[in-house]
């Protein structure tokens, strides 16, 4: 029983870190709801894999660990999760840039408020562009290839086993790839923007009495809204693609 039950807490605190980071679920879900599933998820899992993770050298001496060895495999589990719920956080990572920049662009930064997914400031847009991104990615069915992908990990890197040897800059290019394509998901909208910065400069060179801040903010929102209004399709059809490729990309990390 006492195997069990080393067994089943190091389990836990893999897939409690996992839920815990994973922006997917928000930072402002309750912490009930977040206890339940990763403890749902647990239990499942700890199930599914009984008699084979059980069975194993390190399981069979769970008494013999001791409280010093069981807090360091303890700690790595974390580590593990933690590593994890980052990565896969990667997916709502370029709506996230691509939302902050028209934000900033379209003069929309004055009315930021608590964003749910991240518990910090930020934009309508970008709360919206997430969202979205969230729905995009769920109506994909992209939560079962997540679990079904963090299952799989249980093979090749099995509860109070090593770390993976994952490497910082592998994560590095993870995130750097993750805003390049959040910036190239802006793009079209961005560039509508930059031309009306340079029409409106021109037309405040040419006209000095037109007050570029009474006359530049209203045409900009408009220009954005209206870019938003036409390249929607097309910003759906690069989340897509951005999917895809993360979803290469963490396969080929882990």
């Amino acid at each position: 029983m006492s195997s069990l039950m080393f067994t089943f807490s190091l389990l836990l605190a893999r897939v409690g870190t996992f839920v815990a980071v994973l922006p997917l679920f928000g930072q402002l879900t309750p912490r009930i709801v977040k206890a339940g599933f990763a403890l749902s998820l647990s239990l499942f899992w700890f199930y599914s894999l009984y008699g084979g993770v059980t069975q194993r050298e390190w399981t069979a001496h769970a008494v013999e660990v001791g409280w010093l060895g069981y807090g360091i495999v303890l700690g790595r589990e974390v580590i593990l999760g933690g590593l994890l719920g980052y990565a896969f956080g990667l997916f709502l990572a370029p709506a996230q840039i691509a939302g902050e920049y028209l934000t900033e662009e379209m003069g929309l930064s004055f009315g930021n408020q608590i964003n749910p997914a991240s518990g910090t400031s930020s934009g309508a847009l970008t709360q919206a562009l997430q969202v979205f991104a969230a729905f995009l990615f769920l109506g994909l069915d992209g939560h079962h290839t997540l679990l079904a992908f963090f299952y799989s990990l249980f093979a090749r890197y099995p509860v109070g086993g090593v770390l993976p040897s994952w490497q910082t800059p592998q994560l590095i290019s993870g995130l750097a790839a993750a805003q390049e394509w959040g910036v190239l998901l802006a793009m079209p909208i961005g560039a509508c923007l930059f031309l009306t910065t340079v029409v409106l400069a021109l037309m405040t060179k040419a006209a000095p009495q037109l007050n570029l801040y009474s006359v530049g903010f209203p045409l900009r929102l408009a220009t954005g809204l209206v870019g938003l209004l036409l390249f929607f399709p097309q910003m759906a059809s690069n989340l897509v693609t951005i999917f895809g490729r993360l979803e290469a990309l963490l396969t080929r990390l882990v």
